[in-house]
């Protein structure tokens, strides 16, 4: 199919309309919709880095130090021993060996020393977090802040979310160049955003997922393209210094796609007939992640097409002037975001 896409291709330079151009410049002077006055907001979140609880473990008494764990991070320990590693509960019997022997392995303790070097402290992450978290606050004052961990998994996970709680697998964030992910032939689109910068959007954009499930009572291309746009969206709302491409995990070549061809991409999915494809192949092809969208040619990000749903939420919230970004949160028909949005790219 890409053969129907090859006009979608970019050129050197580009000719604008003089209407638009002055569109574009009335969009550059509007005010940012994404800003929320946070400056007298008090919230103090801390960053608990189990790593270091674990990796200094004294394994001469490692019986007595596995209670004082469960009873410092709790939820997490489990979650730690049950999904993350998979050693089971820390009431059995062969409990204590199995963490030894994940504690002792050579691997994971070069993990840690690089991940020690790489995140000495978490100052920033931290502080991004706290302002995140404080917007997070203001709009939706009922719900709970997380409880904010970090740890290493020897690169299994990245973000686990829990009720009341969010965990950072900080060594899938260790740089780009990181020979360890060379080594593990992750995939070059992966390897692009495995680096410190990113940690904070995915943090919000897992705990967006956690909050606001998705309706799949309707499944389909465009459900899943406007649900993760508007998770996307919201995202944008807690972290608004944030680059639209770090938030996507485009680079800014792919960026740069995209709003060249935004109305070519809607028009492809209109003529082409699958915003209503429910065949989950189909809805993965365009939703999901990888190294580009096929049927955009290589020259796009995979995601492409959440990348327009975002667009579309955006249109929804800026032709609704009566909703708040909590009603936005709370809609999950996503038919009436698009009829609503009156999206013309």
């Amino acid at each position: 199919m890409e053969k129907n896409f090859k006009y979608l291709r970019t050129t050197g330079m580009v000719f604008l309309p003089v209407i638009l151009v002055f569109a574009m410049l009335f969009q550059a002077c509007r005010k940012d919709p994404y800003q929320t006055e946070i400056s007298g907001m008090d919230m103090d979140l801390q960053i608990n880095r189990f790593e270091k609880d674990l990796f200094n473990l004294d394994f001469d008494s490692i019986h007595a130090a596995i209670p004082i764990l469960k009873s410092r991070h709790g939820e997490f320990f489990d979650i730690f021993n049950y999904r993350i590693i998979n050693i089971g509960g820390s009431d059995q019997v062969t409990y204590p060996d199995y963490l030894k022997s994940f504690l002792t392995d050579y691997l994971n303790n070069e993990v840690y020393r690089v991940t020690m070097e790489v995140f000495p402290d978490l100052t920033v992450l931290q502080s991004q977090l706290n302002d995140a978290f404080k917007r997070y606050h203001y709009h939706f004052p009922e719900k709970q802040i997380p409880e904010v961990v970090s740890f290493i998994s020897r690169f299994n996970q990245s973000i686990v979310t829990s009720d009341g709680l969010l965990a950072v697998g900080l060594d899938n964030y260790l740089g780009s160049d990181s020979e360890f992910y060379e080594r593990l032939a992750r995939h070059q689109y992966q390897i692009n955003n495995m680096h410190p910068a990113k940690i904070s959007s995915d943090c919000l954009l897992g705990w967006g997922i956690t909050e606001f499930e998705y309706n799949d009572s309707v499944d389909n291309v465009l459900s899943n393209m406007i649900y993760h746009g508007k998770i996307a969206y919201f995202t944008k709302w807690m972290l608004p210094a944030q680059p639209d491409s770090l938030i996507m995990g485009f680079t800014a070549g792919q960026m740069r796609f995209c709003r060249n061809n935004e109305s070519r991409m809607w028009e492809y999915l209109v003529e082409e007939r699958i915003l209503f494809e429910t065949d989950r192949m189909i809805i993965q092809k365009y939703t999901g992640s990888g190294p580009f969208t096929s049927d955009f040619t290589r020259e796009s990000p995979a995601r492409a097409a959440v990348w327009l749903g975002w667009r579309i939420v955006e249109d929804y919230f800026r032709n609704n002037s009566r909703i708040s970004l909590k009603d936005l949160m709370d809609e999950d028909d996503y038919q009436k975001i698009l009829t609503l949005s009156k999206y013309n790219p």
